[in-house]
């Protein structure tokens, strides 16, 4: 009954986000099932999707925008840009939970962006400003497949991300591997510049990969 009434009174921002599609070139789809919308089309010719649902982390809130983008890459790549306060909610909700005896089986289960944090190390090098090590984290088997990724372009739309309403981080996770570029992050529905920050950085992002050494 909650759950009905709450869903009559939630805006309805699926005209606007069907325009943003537009202007973008997206097709977009309303899912009424989990209430999904769902954007798809091409960047640079290859394949991308968009979209956005409740959450599957617990550390979102409102509602979570998920994107992939097929660039075809090679698969050697395991890189991974997140929040430094991200990771330390993480590792503390990983701590609890195997410390904490009353912690069930099922919310053991690690995501993948904890898998990655007990698979590889954080890595970092002098030439990058502190102000980017102390907003976020870089995992990654090689550094210097890190340093090639993160160039000065993709630093400077990764620093340009705005804060949330509270002034705290926006999560985010941003992934390139098995070829494809990831990224999570926390989506207001009603904020469509967001949307476009968030998206002009994934496709910098891929334009940096793209430029990669093989």
């Amino acid at each position: 009954m909650f759950a009905r009434l709450k869903k009559l009174f939630q805006p309805d921002h699926s005209a606007a986000l069907a325009a943003w599609a537009q202007r973008e070139s997206l097709g977009f789809e309303r899912v009424p099932a989990g209430d999904r919308l769902v954007w798809t089309g091409q960047w640079a010719g290859h394949p991308l999707r968009m979209e956005s649902a409740p959450p599957q982390r617990e550390y979102m809130r409102g509602h979570e925008l998920r994107l992939r983008l097929d660039l075809g890459l090679s698969d050697q790549w395991s890189l991974m840009v997140l929040n430094r306060s991200l990771k330390q909610h993480l590792e503390q909700a990983a701590y609890s939970g195997y410390t904490d005896p009353v912690q069930t089986t099922a919310r053991l289960k690690l995501t993948e962006e904890m898998r990655w944090l007990s698979m590889f190390g954080e890595v970092g090098w002098t030439r990058m400003s502190p102000d980017f090590w102390t907003r976020f984290v870089v995992l990654a088997e090689r550094r210097e497949d890190a340093q090639a990724w993160l160039d000065d372009t993709l630093v400077h739309a990764l620093m340009g991300l705005p804060a949330a309403d509270d002034g705290q981080q926006i999560p985010l996770i941003m992934m390139l591997t098995r070829g494809r570029l990831y990224l999570r992050t926390q989506h207001d529905r009603g904020d469509t510049l967001k949307l476009d920050l968030f998206l002009a950085l994934a496709q910098t992002a891929a334009q940096s990969a793209c430029r990669m050494p093989p």
